[in-house]
């Protein structure tokens, strides 16, 4: 639950910042991709907002523009969409957007906070963190109905939730046995797992494209470092060794990359690393306070059928007519 607080407080640490300068079945599979643009939350113009960047951190682009705290993007599985948490009604709740910052929709909308999100693989459901029903749960949404279901239900805290690439689980943050671990289970609610299960705080899973390890953050070290285990919750293996904070990550959609948020350079800045554990490297500093990172999945495209005979059209000899306009050009 502190860790939880310390969150909620960082948003409100970044609008502060802000004010002074002037947040299934097993069938259905994600999209394979290429390593698309970045989306991140930073303070760098003058508030809480959306942005996205090419995977090298160049040719930074706003998404969001309003007066309240915008934060949290997630990719939709085909990149063609991002949602978001936002406090413009008053309290956070669920949006989503084209991947240019268009048609702006209201997912949710209660008296409560709504945040966290994560897409389904196929795109049809939204799950997100809730405290409508008095604590945080994880819910989820039917895009086309609106129809929602509650997945988590006991006294702790349930939050950030992530769903597998097979769409048939979900990871999750929760506090009830008195720190955070990693949980899973299945998009139903059903079958709940500890994936972690140490004295110390966990928080935050990803799934890798093939949904065969989960990235989290962890202070087990002493500080909060990015750690991994295979789903299954076998082989935990440290990423990051700093004696700052590093959290917050998220897989490359080719499965060959982490980003992550980290304060190792004495600001709040968006690193990359490979999924091994080498190569760390600076991808956007000194660009007001940047966190949460989320990757673009570009589709690939399908492979084009072979042509046929029987595919291609015939052509009888008395069929002589032109066509109705000729290509013209050099």
């Amino acid at each position: 639950m502190k860790r939880l607080l310390g969150v909620l407080a960082g948003v409100a640490l970044m609008a502060s910042a802000c004010s002074q300068r002037s947040g299934s079945d097993s069938h259905l599979l994600s999209y394979a991709g290429q390593n698309g643009r970045i989306a991140i939350t930073s303070t760098s113009g003058g508030n809480v907002d959306i942005w996205t960047a090419n995977p090298d951190g160049s040719h930074r682009i706003r998404l969001t523009w309003n007066a309240a705290s915008d934060l949290d993007p997630r990719w939709s599985p085909d990149g063609s969409m991002i949602a978001f948490t936002s406090y413009r009604s008053g309290n956070g709740d669920i949006y989503t957007m084209r991947s240019n910052g268009s048609s702006l929709k209201r997912i949710s909308s209660s008296a409560a906070f709504d945040g966290y999100s994560t897409w389904s693989p196929d795109g049809e459901r939204i799950a997100y963190a809730s405290t409508r029903s008095g604590n945080l749960d994880v819910w989820v949404v039917t895009l086309s109905s609106g129809k929602l279901v509650r997945l988590t239900s006991d006294w702790a805290d349930d939050f950030a939730p992530a769903w597998s690439p097979s769409g048939d689980r979900i990871a999750f943050t929760s506090n009830r046995r008195h720190n955070s671990d990693v949980y899973t289970m299945r998009s139903d609610g059903s079958d709940e797992r500890a994936l972690t299960t140490n004295s110390h705080a966990d928080a935050y899973p990803t799934w890798s494209p093939d949904g065969t390890r989960i990235a989290f953050e962890s202070n087990q070290s002493g500080n909060y470092d990015l750690w991994v285990k295979n789903s299954d919750g076998t082989g935990t293996r440290r990423l990051t060794q700093s004696s700052h904070f590093d959290g917050y990550p998220s897989w490359s959609p080719d499965g060959t990359r982490l980003l992550f948020t980290s304060s190792r350079s004495g600001n709040q800045d968006i690193w990359v690393i490979n999924a091994d554990g080498t190569g760390t490297a600076s991808l956007i500093a000194n660009f007001g306070l940047a966190t949460w990172p989320d990757w673009q999945a570009i589709p690939l495209p399908s492979p084009s059928p072979s042509p046929s005979s029987s595919d291609t059209p015939s052509r009888s000899p008395s069929d002589t007519s032109s066509p109705a306009a000729s290509p013209t050009g050099p």
